[in-house]
């Protein structure tokens, strides 16, 4: 006797990323959860571009391959959309009751989207009363033509979105959200993912997203500088990459004597100047509010969290503590067999996506 019509609908979460395409199936494990299945195939080059999937085939197809590596047949998908052009805004406005405020959205979220309202997508979520008769709002803005171009190319690739999350969202959900007692949880924390093309800031206090911004530095900055100076093939660059310690950049002696670390040098603290000026930005926004909430830790994620030495460095050029973390060192997750060994940085948005499916992280 078959009860397959009965069976649990299997979500798949789905990380289109500018390098690479991952997906991944979670299931619970006792009061854990396990990644259960996972691929990852290579993003055609130029196929998405600012987060638009400018060519829907290629996507699809990749998509395609990720999904059998994987050996996962489900078709309910959960996508995520991340960018410069993605708005996460805790906004102070005049109290009113939600009915009211889902009316007049559009018009509050007009003055912080930069992009025509009438081409977005908004939501948002009312986090409690302020004073003098205020509340405070998390709004959340996605241009259209990023969400239809994703969810168009998960189409062809035979999977139905059911859910578009924010990626910082998901990532916060795989590292923070999900951990036993996370002190975290109740701190002021800066999520810093280092993507390919481009590293998202997030500040979140007490687990409310404060703000989020999108810096055009990320690990393809560093693998160019490499290319270019040394005459390199992509392929090499990155190996070399993968095999420099930062913290040698710490030694207080003098200048390294190693040609690659003073190449990328200049590049990284660049990055790490942009992330400074991000939370200053958050810092004034709360002297503004007269709340003093300051960043007590960064966490660093996504595959630019792989570099040796990355997380102490950035503690030492910025003074903040950092914590390199993937989603297998949440205390929430199994690791596999075959992950030993494995942060699972790459995974974090992922997994996160494919949380977003439960209806509630017990």
């Amino acid at each position: 006797m078959s009860l397959k019509l009965f069976r649990k609908k299997a979500y798949v979460g789905v990380d289109l990323g500018t390098q690479s395409i991952k997906v991944c199936q979670i299931e619970p494990s006792g009061n854990r959860w396990a990644v259960t299945k996972h691929g990852e195939a290579k993003t055609p080059a130029d196929s998405i571009k600012d987060g638009v999937v400018v060519d829907t085939m290629a996507v699809a197809d990749a998509l395609k391959h990720a999904l059998k590596q994987a050996k996962i047949s489900g078709t309910s998908a959960i996508i995520g959309v991340a960018g410069g052009s993605v708005i996460v805004r805790n906004v102070r406005i005049p109290r009113m009751p939600e009915a009211t405020l889902r009316k007049s959205i559009r018009f509050e979220a007009g003055r912080y989207v930069p992009s025509s309202v009438e081409d977005s997508f908004i939501e948002f979520e009312i986090l409690g009363d302020a004073p003098e008769n205020q509340m405070d709002v998390l709004i959340v803005a996605a241009p259209r033509e990023i969400v239809k171009s994703r969810v168009d190319a998960c189409a062809k690739a035979g999977l139905e979105v059911e859910v578009v999350d924010i990626e910082a969202f998901a990532m916060y959900r795989a590292l923070i959200e999900t951990e036993f007692d996370s002190e975290l949880a109740e701190q002021t924390i800066a999520l810093v993912d280092i993507g390919a093309t481009t590293t998202n800031v997030s500040v979140i206090s007490k687990g409310v997203f404060a703000m989020t911004r999108s810096i055009p530095q990320a690990g393809n900055t560093l693998t160019s500088a490499l290319q270019s100076y040394f005459k390199l093939d992509y392929e090499d660059a990155e190996k070399g990459k993968a095999q420099l310690d930062l913290t040698a950049l710490l030694n207080t002696d003098g200048p390294v004597e190693n040609p690659p670390l003073r190449v990328l040098q200049p590049h990284i603290d660049d990055l790490f100047r942009e992330i400074r000026r991000s939370l200053n930005y958050y810092q004034s926004q709360q002297t503004d509010q007269g709340e003093a909430k300051p960043v007590t830790k960064i966490i660093v994620s996504g595959g630019g969290a792989r570099m040796p030495g990355l997380a102490q460095y950035m503690s030492h050029k910025l003074d903040v503590a950092v914590t390199s973390a993937g989603v297998y060192d949440c205390s929430r997750f199994v690791e596999s067999e075959h992950d030993q060994d494995d942060h699972g940085f790459e995974l974090a948005v992922a997994s996160g996506l494919a949380l977003r499916s439960m209806s509630k992280v017990a």
